[in-house]
């Protein structure tokens, strides 16, 4: 059948070639259908119970990461002209469609007189600069909204703005940010946005840019390997096309099935131009090599060797699936599809390759290649070296790696939200100055929560008895968290209070039942419907998880001194992506174990010799160990996207095993000594796995210009794991298999 097949399809390239054109076009036109998009939901876990209480309370209260904060520095603080430039501009702000309130200095004079900074579109207004920063000085103390408004030193005021629920996704947040952006641009200060609805908006720009600025070099670092290592246009283009019609039909595939470009997808078409070229070159590698020993028709040397690697890189291919595939195995929706997408990928870059390469070899007749080989000296010398000191090449990157691995206890998983970005990034700078001057942007809430059927006939959680228990709990917060900004019913009704200039530090329940009444529906929420649930709204510093563990135990020892009918929760999307991150690298080592398990599998079914399955997993394994091992020595810590690359790279990188292994089993069935067989499969193979390796490699090292620190760092991880693990392949695993035992051929 398969004979049968590439007769038939070398007697009629044109039609091949055609009929892949027609699939391609029927594939792009799918295309259009996609969308880009980035919500934190997409990384939570469907099994993480933290994401169903998160879910709880925004069923309540709603949104909580729907703020933009517009940080302003004025030239001048005393320039009058400022304040009718920020109060035209926020009226203005309010008219724009899908914001539901706007806070700002001005938000309190509608309530205290002494918060009215004046009338400055009236040029007889006399204020001095003295009344100006008393008045100032005023509004920053208030309670509610002054630290949150205005910094200590006057130096940057904010304009917090909600957005309506309806508006959080990509294509409206864009068009609300734009439409600041025009109305900002009119006014004097200088300008800084901030807050997780600018978070989610700028990291789907840079996804477009990464991939804007990832496939022109790689595309241009491809054609230069393929260009200098074959010496032949047709060469460097059928590899070009093959992965370049592979994404397109992948890209059709989702648009098709209505999957969405997100923070982890977009990396996509990227990583299928690295890895799916793989595929195309071992073809023609293979066929330089027929028609250089065999003096073959080209004709003949392509049949022959289309027989012999569709079935090898099928092979290579399904064990880079594995790695990829065994992502699906987490909760996590979007690493799901991630893994489930390259998956797919790869197999269509197989598809596409048998196809594509041996056809258009034929059809253009470009079958001259330079007699030079540059990987030659270094081959033959390790052809020469390994067989007469093979514990060397076995005890040496043992050694490396033992020393490595020593370290790999001490490797941490503690990260924050934000170290997906790299400090010199704009936006990380940008949140980090939000950060110094109004305290955080990463939502956290903390309820407290009143049982109905309590003994005491509390009947409401607004008693004056449970907003004492609110207030100490936002002192708490406050002490732990000192670069974070609260709101809750407590700071509303000291504001108040200073409003009327109530002295008086004890709660009226009648006066808190009516700044309960007199609180607009487009402000925050700050108590349930049913008002047995208190709420403390926060947008806190970038912290750890290791430390904000220990910020749950505080709060969770403070909850134990609550009466048994008041509880304590916290969440927010904060909370649940941290969890979510620990949970995930767990699941993620978990992948690698099952991808490991699977491409065992493999690779006991087809060679069937313990002692080449011990050889494999050794050489595949020890690039893996040494990587974390050197994590561990630099401090890095163990998060999602470095755990992830495990199991990706050991799919890629065990198909230089296969190829290896299965030339040295083809040499061994010709009658070949295994000394024989290794030296042959080195100067022969190895050619091929250092082309494939240095495309892999330089296509992964492009990954390092990403905004992204995850992809910067994916990339630097799966260069390392992969020049490593060629390394083994062309010494460890030679030697491996001169020294163990093997029953069937000595």
């Amino acid at each position: 059948m398969i004979d049968y097949f590439f007769r038939l399809l070398l007697k009629n390239p044109k039609q091949a070639l055609a009929s892949v054109l027609l699939v391609t076009l029927f594939w792009s036109s799918f295309i259009p259908n996609l969308k880009i998009d980035f919500s934190i939901e997409h990384l939570f876990s469907k099994k993480d119970p933290n994401v169903e209480k998160y879910f709880s309370f925004r069923e309540e209260f709603g949104r909580e990461d729907n703020i933009i904060t517009l940080i302003y520095q004025p030239v001048d603080v005393f320039d009058k002209s400022l304040y009718a430039e920020l109060e035209n501009l926020i009226y203005d702000i309010e008219e724009v469609d899908g914001i539901s309130n706007v806070v700002s200095i001005f938000s309190l004079s509608d309530i205290d007189s002494r918060a009215w900074i004046g009338d400055f579109t009236n040029q007889n207004t006399e204020l001095n600069n003295d009344s100006l920063l008393k008045r100032l000085k005023y509004i920053q103390s208030d309670p509610s909204i002054g630290s949150r408004v205005l910094s200590k030193d006057f130096k940057f005021g904010s304009i917090i703005i909600s957005l309506d629920d309806i508006v959080n996704n990509h294509r409206d947040r864009s068009k609300i940010l734009e439409n600041i952006q025009i109305l900002t641009n009119n006014t004097s200060p200088k300008w800084t946005y901030s807050g997780v609805s600018v978070l989610r908006t700028e990291y789907v720009k840079y996804m477009v840019r990464d991939n804007f600025l990832f496939l022109p070099p790689i595309a241009i670092l491809l054609i230069c390997i393929l260009s200098f290592l074959f010496r032949n246009w047709v060469n460097v283009l059928l590899p070009i096309l093959t992965v370049l019609i592979t994404v397109i039909w992948l890209l059709g595939l989702m648009g098709m099935v209505g999957l969405d470009i997100n923070i982890m997808t977009y990396i996509v078409p990227t990583l299928l131009f690295i890895i799916g070229i793989g595929d195309a070159i071992h073809i023609q590698a293979h066929f330089r090599e027929k028609l250089a020993e065999k003096r073959m028709a080209p004709i003949d040397a392509m049949h022959e060797t289309m027989i012999q690697m569709s079935k090898v890189i099928f092979l290579t291919s399904l064990t880079t699936a594995i790695g990829f595939l065994a992502l699906t195995t987490t909760s996590i929706k979007i690493l799901q599809e991630f893994g489930l997408e390259v998956a797919c990928g790869v197999m269509i870059a197989w598809a596409v390759s048998i196809l594509i390469v041996p056809s258009g070899i034929i059809l253009m007749k470009r079958f001259n290649y330079p007699e030079q080989n540059y990987f030659s000296p270094l081959l033959l010398w390790l052809s020469k070296a390994i067989p007469r000191r093979p514990w060397v090449f076995i005890l040496l990157p043992i050694l490396i790696s033992s020393v490595a691995i020593f370290k790999i206890k001490d490797i941490s998983s503690d990260s924050s939200l934000m170290d997906d970005l790299r400090p010199k990034n704009k936006l990380y700078q940008d949140l980090m100055l939000t950060q110094k001057y109004f305290g955080g942007v990463l939502p956290f809430e903390v309820l407290i929560r009143l049982d109905p059927k309590n003994n005491e006939n509390i009947n409401k959680a607004t008693d004056p008895r449970i907003i004492n228990f609110l207030e100490i709990t936002q002192n708490v917060l406050k002490e732990e968290l000192t670069e974070s900004r609260f709101f809750s019913l407590n700071d509303l009704i000291n504001s108040i209070k200073r409003v009327k200039k109530e002295e008086s530090k004890n709660y009226d329940q009648n006066f808190i039942n009516q700044i309960i009444s007199q609180q607009s529906s487009q402000q925050i929420k700050l108590m349930s419907e049913d008002k047995t649930i208190l709420r403390i709204s926060g947008l806190i510093e970038n912290r750890t998880s290791s430390k904000m563990e220990k910020l749950y135990d505080k709060l969770d020892s403070l909850a134990s001194t609550f009466p048994s009918y008041l509880s304590l929760e916290y969440t927010g999307t904060t909370v649940v992506a941290l969890k979510t991150n620990n949970y995930l690298v767990q699941s993620l080592v978990n992948s690698l174990s099952i991808a490991l398990v699977l491409i065992s599998i493999i690779m006991a079914f087809m060679f069937r010799s313990k002692s080449i399955l011990f050889a494999s997993l050794v050489t595949n394994l020890i690039p893996i160990f040494t990587v974390l091992g050197f994590l561990a020595w630099l401090g890095v810590s163990i998060r999602p996207p470095t755990a992830m690359t495990f199991s990706v790279a050991l799919g890629i990188a065990v198909d230089d095993s296969l190829h290896f292994l299965l030339r040295y089993r083809k040499e061994l069935s010709l009658g070949l000594s295994r000394r024989e067989a290794i030296q042959k499969t080195i100067i022969n193979t190895g050619s091929a796995l250092m082309i494939t390796t240095s495309v892999l490699v330089g296509g992964f090292s492009i990954l390092f210009l990403s905004s992204f620190l995850p992809t910067y760092q994916f990339g630097l991880l799966s260069a390392s794991m992969i020049a490593c693990a060629l390394i083994c392949d062309l010494t460890l695993l030679p030697a491996l298999c001169l020294i163990l035992p093997n029953p069937n051929r000595e």
